[in-house]
């Protein structure tokens, strides 16, 4: 692989450090307000989302872990096969209908966030194999 190539790579995985700060800000900031609408909408008595509402509460790395949560709940839900659909029922009640908005406040950001961090970690994996 040129070097020129390793360089623009090395450049892209350094900026997606910095831009995956970008929807971390988000979700614990604006998006936080839909992950708790969610929150009071599907969370159940026994169900994880309330359990993790309970133990994070509402500081920095809990208003993460929440959003996380509510997260993978809602792409458990969107999925039609029976397994995920369990899944998403031990988090919180998946027949509750939620507006497309609060959802996509609670995806979008998180999605992006995973996003930078493929990114980061695929390209100082491909640099350094090419450095050696």
């Amino acid at each position: 692989m040129s070097n020129q190539l390793v360089y623009a790579l090395a450049h892209i995985g350094y900026l997606s450090l910095f831009v995956g700060l970008l929807p971390l800000f988000v979700i614990i900031t604006f998006g936080f307000r839909y992950v708790s609408l969610i929150e009071d909408r599907v969370a159940t008595k026994r169900g994880g989302i309330s359990t993790a509402r309970h133990i994070w509460q509402g500081k920095i790395i809990g208003r993460l872990m929440r959003s996380s949560n509510v997260f993978a709940y809602l792409i458990f839900r969107a999925i039609p096969f029976p397994f995920f659909q369990q899944r998403a029922s031990l988090l919180g009640d998946p027949a509750v209908p939620l507006p497309r908005s609060w959802q996509a406040w609670v995806i979008v950001p998180v999605l992006l966030m995973y996003l930078a961090v493929l990114t980061t970690l695929l390209t100082n994996l491909v640099v350094s194999q090419n450095i050696h």
